[in-house]
């Protein structure tokens, strides 16, 4: 439990600095619990959070990144979808 509370702590240190301006990867070998880390992140440090599988995703899901020039439309197609 000691690494996932470093984790998390860099991913709150993170959401302070970046300020919603930069992304956050997360990356690493199979089956750690990256996906599980994410998720409680967004449960808790956001009123609303969107978690994409992209095992599981929709093509219309995967194509909504190809046109990040429009933001509303984006976020419409993942509510939607």
């Amino acid at each position: 439990m000691e690494i996932k509370r470093k984790i998390y702590e860099r991913m709150k240190n993170w959401k302070e600095t970046a300020d919603g301006r930069k992304a956050l990867l997360i990356e690493g070998a199979r089956r750690i619990g990256k996906s599980t880390i994410a998720e409680e992140f967004g449960k808790n440090e956001y009123e609303t959070y969107i978690l994409i599988d992209f095992n599981k995703a929709s093509k219309k899901v995967k194509d909504a990144f190809d046109e990040l020039n429009n933001l509303d439309i984006f976020f419409q197609t993942l509510s939607l979808e």
